[in-house]
């Protein structure tokens, strides 16, 4: 039977907007507190030396009903690919890993960047990165070079700007702004959505404590709005201040 050692604590609150790589957003903050049980203060000695980690996680908001041997991964842009040759969250098993940087270990809690986790994913594993054993020599990465995903380049109008600056702390507006921008360029879009595909939709999603409002028009995503979230009426678990 597996069991969480702890639930990730991360800018991204839902679903949507949530990265599908790590790397792709690497200013990303979250947090990983490790329970009691597991003895954080023992289990991570000399985890601090290494720069990334391994996280081995559970895909506890999927909705599978069953076994789909083929899946529409987002930049083949329809096409299918088997399972197995894609990183999918709809696995047989929902389990799931990613790589993250360790900036740093305070008491019991790992302090990560460039995670692509929602906020509140169980982790069953940390394995600390180690480039010897990690890194093959001469990999080949199949269909994903054929299909590199297209950047956007994301602007904020005026409105934006001017929402920022009223409801986001001056000491953390750049780097909210980064995250948006950064999470926006990779398009979150499911391109067999057709209604989230239309150039006048507005869309939005929920990062940290703010709603960003944006539309996509050719290769440009406008963020439009920036409001403070309305937490309390959201299903997901409150986020605890001090992330960014």
């Amino acid at each position: 039977m597996l069991r969480p050692i702890g639930c990730i604590e991360s800018c991204f609150r839902e679903k949507f907007g949530t990265p599908r790589q790590g790397s792709l957003v690497p200013s990303a903050p979250a947090r990983l507190r490790i329970l009691p049980e597991y003895l954080p203060e023992q289990s991570l000695a000399g985890l601090e030396e290494f720069s990334h980690v391994w996280l081995v996680f559970q895909f506890h908001l999927n909705t599978n009903k069953g076994f789909r041997s083929k899946i529409h991964p987002p930049r083949l842009q329809g096409k299918t690919m088997g399972i197995f040759a894609s990183r999918s969250p709809h696995r047989p098993n929902p389990i799931g890993i990613t790589l993250a940087r360790l900036k740093a270990i305070a008491g019991d809690t790992l302090l990560l960047e460039g995670v692509d986790l929602v906020n509140s994913t169980p982790v069953l594993d940390i394995k600390p990165y180690i480039p010897a054993c990690d890194r093959p020599a001469r990999p080949r990465t199949g269909w994903v070079d054929r299909c590199r995903a297209p950047r956007l380049k994301v602007e904020f109008t005026r409105g934006a700007l001017a929402d920022m600056r009223a409801v986001v702390p001056a000491r953390s507006r750049a780097k909210v702004k980064r995250l948006i921008a950064d999470s926006l360029s990779h398009d979150p879009r499911n391109p067999r959505d057709r209604a989230q595909l239309r150039p006048d939709k507005e869309l939005a999603f929920f990062i940290l404590h703010y709603d960003a409002y944006f539309h996509i028009r050719g290769g440009r995503s406008v963020v439009g709005r920036v409001t403070r979230a309305d937490e309390s009426a959201r299903s997901r678990p409150p986020l605890a201040p001090g992330l960014v």
